[in-house]
């Protein structure tokens, strides 16, 4: 997996400690019961970042996994498969299989129907199944796993509480997902209280860290009207400034998953379909695009009936009138052209940037915390058994949590994010790129291509202003940890750009 270290994170750091523990642990495991247990947590280190996909029953989850994969994968419909949580992952070959709760692994025959892929569970009950693993041969999947899980708040208790068990951090066991993607309709009360019900004070589970929220069927808002992606953008910029929200992920973006799957999966014969349409007198288009109802009449096209039907399951109302208005002003003239545009405007380049600089960026640190506090589990496991090796993990694990800034810098930013440290706009930006900057001069605020000089002379008075900041006696302990870290923070650049001695 390609991933962009920040600038203030040293080569060796964090990560390369957490992977050497568990190279240690994995020699002293070897051939024993543990061993299995040991080698998940290697495998999760090193594999590519786990990105979940929730929300409430009809949000959008499936069809917003199918856009980033860029094929139909996922099922749409309310299945037997969609009330398991589902991992897809990138394979060498077509391969799915269930993984029952007795700890067996099993295949599941599938087909592509309608160009999605239909998962057969057969004779496999759905209650004794832990997840499927859909493993697919994309490059899409090549830096990112993405687990689709049941729809919350469904009439189906059973099916929220696999979501809430599979996303919930427990005492000594991380989440399993490195990142969440919360996707909604609109801010409703109850999703707000699912994000908060996420939220893991440690930093290892879901929080504003590693959790965004996708406003999804953006195309749908009023009525699909041919500017109803412009009023989901400010609805966005309104949630964004929402203090709750901004306590519960990092930002939110307005996506219209349809139609970017439609875009990336577009075929030559539903372009034809379209051209046909915008073909059709303006008067007599207007008036078949005024609803669903009309524009599926009977006599209103040469276009079958079927056919139309089709392209509304493919594009909604709002696809097909921004497809047909792009043709008929000559904005496009090929299937691919349309395809192209249609992706740009539904907002999936834009999540997927942040996806690149979001969450990768940070992915390594957070698969590390993961697991360490999967080793440091382990170690208790062990105790009695072999107290030797439980003592050496605990210890290490201790001495890497503690002086690992990484770490600290993740608590930092997870206090300021969810507001337990109150911190001025300036200061969260500068949080911000103490954090993510991608090059050392960014991560101080002086401009690509300073001296050395300059960029030290910049940190040295970075830890004078937090060393100052956090000096007050009567300042909160959350503050003043803050303070320290990002004091640290700076500290680790001023060491890593100062000249070597003479």
């Amino acid at each position: 997996m390609s991933v962009t270290a920040n600038a203030a994170t040293p080569a060796g750091g964090a990560p390369a400690r957490v992977l050497a523990l568990c190279v240690d642990a994995e020699a002293a495991c070897a051939g024993g019961p543990f061993a299995e247990r040991v080698a998940a947590v290697r495998t999760r280190l090193d594999g590519p970042l786990r990105v979940a996909i929730a929300g409430r029953v009809k949000a959008g989850k499936s069809t917003l996994l199918n856009a980033l994969v860029g094929e139909r994968l996922a099922p749409t419909d309310a299945g037997e498969c969609t009330r398991i949580v589902t991992w897809y992952q990138q394979g060498t070959g077509y391969d799915v299989a269930a993984r029952l709760r007795s700890g067996e692994r099993r295949p599941l025959p599938f087909r592509r129907l309608d160009g999605a892929l239909d998962i057969e569970l057969g004779s496999v009950a759905p209650h004794d199944v832990e997840a499927i693993d859909v493993n697919w041969p994309t490059s899409a999947l090549a830096r990112i796993t993405l687990i689709d899980t049941p729809g919350l708040a469904s009439l189906n208790e059973e099916n929220s509480l696999r979501t809430r068990d599979f996303l919930d951090h427990a005492a000594g066991h991380p989440s399993d997902a490195d990142a969440v993607i919360y996707v909604m309709k609109h801010l409703h009360r109850r999703d707000v209280e699912f994000l908060g019900s996420f939220m893991d004070r440690s930093v290892t589970g879901s929080s504003p860290i590693n959790a965004v929220a996708v406003l999804s069927r953006a195309d749908e808002i009023g009525a699909g009207r041919i500017d109803a992606l412009d009023s989901a953008d400010r609805i966005a910029a309104r949630y964004r400034d929402d203090a709750s929200v901004q306590a519960l992920c990092a930002t939110v973006i307005p996506l219209a998953g349809l139609l970017a799957e439609t875009g990336l999966t577009l075929r030559e014969d539903e372009y034809a379909a379209l051209r046909t349409l915008a073909g059709t007198d303006a008067t007599e288009l207007d008036r078949m695009l005024l609803a669903a109802d009309t524009f599926c009449d009977v006599s209103a096209s040469s276009l079958t009936v079927e056919l139309r039907r089709q392209l509304l399951d493919r594009f909604g109302m709002f696809g097909v009138r921004f497809a047909t208005d792009q043709i008929r002003s000559g904005q496009v003239s090929t299937a691919s052209g349309l395809a192209q545009l249609l992706v740009e405007r539904s907002g999936l380049s834009d999540l997927r940037r942040l996806i690149d600089n979001h969450f990768l960026p940070r992915a390594r640190v957070l698969q590390a915390r993961s697991a360490l506090v999967a080793l440091r589990a382990l170690a208790v496991d062990l105790r009695s058994s072999d107290p030797v090796t439980s003592d050496r993990i605990e210890r290490e694990a201790e001495r890497i949590e503690a002086s690992a800034t990484e770490f600290a810098q993740l608590r930092m930013a997870h206090l300021v994010l969810t507001g337990a440290v109150d911190v001025g706009e300036g200061e969260r930006r500068e949080i911000d790129g103490l954090m993510f900057a991608s090059s050392a001069a960014r991560a101080v605020g002086v401009p690509d291509g300073s001296t050395a000089e300059t960029i030290t002379n910049a940190a040295l008075a970075g830890i004078d202003r937090w060393r100052g900041r956090g000096s007050d006696p009567l300042a909160d302990p959350a503050l003043v940890e803050v303070c320290e870290t990002a004091a640290r923070s700076y500290e680790a650049l001023f060491v890593a750009n100062a000249p070597a001695p003479a």
